[in-house]
């Protein structure tokens, strides 16, 4: 309360003068209103250090400025909006967010740039009051001070000792205050600029490694809910070097098991690219990835309610045999927003490319942009102002073994041409996932986004999946209980349209049949039985349609006329096994022993 009382009486009466005040208030309002971190803000600040601007008025005007910005932060989204989509100042606004360094400004923020004249009219009025407030108050006491009755009572010990605590020990006189011209820089502001350039460069060297640690844990925390362990990371500014070894992702739902583990990490970033706020990643090499390995130590979990909740739900499905039809209409739903979301992708990219393809500018969709404000915020949302080159962009990650929860060899993944924007990198995009013990890819996709004419393409072969491993779905009339199937499709697709044959191989198959429901009508024994004497079983088909309402199409004639054939033979050796069983039972009877005598002696 002491400290309070003194702060506000040296605002008052305190040696800051009418420059001070109005430059403090003002910077402070700015600062305030700054909706994101970046260039701006650091620039502010270090205008305000330069400045011969007053701390105080400059935090009481951070404080105003925060209050205003959030009050307004609907009508600043809006605003920005309009003052970059609306009056031709799109092409300006472009150039700047990418050129470097002024890219670094945040300038394609909605809020950011909705909020300058709110900024400006509000911090101007604010430190014009506080500046003539200030100067009426001084004048006041200037004239109260005058007065030889109270100039008597100021001046005994008990008056002084009070003064003293509510303004401090001042220097000037309230006239000299009154009277004072400040210079507009302040040499000890020139001195503390230069000081925290210097900073900031020890800073990289001593403290930047365990600031990206930080940054990476709480991020991934964030994002998982649990426990991350990180052994090392390094990353240099200067050389572009990140490197980053033994990280470990605690599974939520098991916390004596790691999600992810990455033994090594290592990428080099373009500097350049830095200072137009892109992101520029030459290569990643990532040594191995390992999915669902065991802890040294159960992890923390930071979303218990959440974790407990589920482990209830598996309770409940444990405790019940098979899947409810909620659970599949549950899982098929999630499909469905998987494939609407990758049709919505698709499309936006397609329609990016052709409109770069005609160098036309893409027309910015609003509710799009309301719809993100809405999710990040309406002081976070940005405008798509990217025209030359992605965001990011990482030209090739490789991870040297990737081991999965299936049982399969462990897989080598290389991808080349990631980026934010894949239409204007003018490169296709291509993801290979091939088996350390096969030459063969597993996968091979190529995203052609380059050229909107061209359909991306698709290649997938997986050989040996164990069908007992498959889940069927309650009205499947068999159970797979063994056996083994080779599934391979090559294609091409875009967001409107599928064309991707596939092909299955199944061999020595064992099924169950469930329910004595019947198969491609024969009953539930004999299909079973038929079925398990199949060799091999070949099928295909073919995917088509779109992403949003996928067809799968499957050769049923071919599939009816290999079962009928498996059925006859598997009928001829039914009849077979019955006939050597017979014969044997004849020649165990008295006659069949005669019959033997007779036929060895003739012989």
């Amino acid at each position: 309360m002491f400290k309070m009382i003194r702060k506000i009486g040296k605002m008052l009466r305190g040696g800051a003068g009418k420059r001070e005040i109005f430059l403090g208030a003002l910077c402070g309002v700015l600062i305030g209103f700054n909706p994101v971190g970046g260039l701006i803000l650091t620039s502010m600040i270090l205008i305000t250090v330069l400045l011969n601007a007053n701390l105080g008025f400059t935090l009481l005007g951070v404080l105003v400025g925060k209050i205003s910005s959030l009050a307004l932060a609907f009508v600043s989204f809006h605003t920005g909006f309009f003052i970059i989509h609306k009056i031709g100042l799109e092409g300006f606004f472009s150039t700047l967010v990418n050129t470097p360094v002024t890219a670094l400004m945040n300038l394609d923020v909605y809020a950011l740039i909705g909020s300058l004249p709110y900024a400006l009219i509000i911090g101007i009025a604010f430190a014009k009051f506080m500046q003539t407030t200030i100067t009426k108050i001084r004048e006041q006491m200037l004239k109260v001070g005058e007065n030889e009755k109270v100039a008597k009572t100021v001046s005994n010990p008990f008056s002084k000792f009070l003064m003293w605590i509510a303004f401090g020990k001042q220097k000037l006189s309230v006239a000299d205050v009154l009277a004072k011209e400040s210079p507009l820089f302040r040499k000890s502001g020139i001195i503390l600029v230069a000081l925290l350039l210097l900073i900031g460069v020890l800073f990289e060297f001593l403290f930047f490694d365990m600031m990206a640690e930080k940054s990476l844990r709480a991020s991934i925390e964030a994002f998982t809910g649990a426990e991350v362990d990180i052994g090392k990371v390094h990353l240099s500014l200067a050389t572009g070097k990140y490197e980053l070894a033994d990280l470990q992702v605690t599974d939520r739902d098991k916390p004596t098991q790691n999600a992810v583990v990455i033994d090594t990490l290592v990428a080099d970033l373009s500097v350049k690219d830095l200072l137009r706020r892109r992101y520029s990643i030459d290569r990643i090499v990532i040594s191995t990835l390992r999915r669902d390995v065991p802890r040294a130590h159960p992890g923390k979990v930071f979303r218990k309610k959440k974790q407990e909740k589920k482990r209830e739900e598996k309770k409940q499905e444990k405790s019940v045999p098979g899947k409810s039809l909620d659970q599949y209409f549950a899982q098929a739903e999630k499909w469905k927003q998987y494939g609407e979301k990758a049709y919505h992708y698709l499309k936006k990219r397609r329609e990016n490319a052709e409109a770069q393809a005609k160098n036309k500018a893409i027309q910015p969709d609003k509710q799009a942009a309301l719809e993100e404000a809405r999710k990040r915020g309406y002081l976070k949302a940005r405008a798509d102002l990217t025209t030359d080159h992605p965001l990011w962009i990482v030209r090739h990650v490789e991870i040297q073994k990737v081991e999965t929860a299936l049982k399969t060899a462990p897989q080598k993944l290389i991808a080349t041409e990631l980026s934010s924007h894949p239409e204007l990198n003018g490169k296709p995009t291509s993801i290979t996932l091939t088996s350390l013990k096969s030459e063969q890819p597993t996968l091979h996709l190529v995203l052609h986004f380059e050229d909107p004419e061209k359909p991306h393409q698709l290649a997938i072969n997986m050989p040996n999946i164990s069908l007992s491993e498959i889940e069927t779905s309650a009205s499947f009339p068999v159970e797979l209980k063994g056996g083994k199937v080779d599934f391979a499709t090559k294609g091409t697709f875009s967001a409107d349209q599928l064309t991707l044959p596939f092909a299955l191989h199944i061999r020595d198959l064992k099924v169950v049949s469930k329910g004595g429901k019947p198969v491609l009508g024969l009953d539930a024994k004999s299909a079973e039985k038929v079925l398990n004497s199949m060799a091999t079983l070949d099928l295909d088909g073919k995917i088509n349609g779109s992403l949003l309402s996928p067809k799968i199409w499957v050769n049923v004639d071919k599939l009816t006329k290999t079962f009928r054939e498996a059925a006859v033979e598997a009928g001829k050796k039914e009849l077979s096994n019955r006939g050597k069983k017979e014969a044997n039972k004849l020649l165990k009877t008295k006659d069949g022993k005669k019959a033997q005598k007779y036929l060895k002696g003739f012989l």
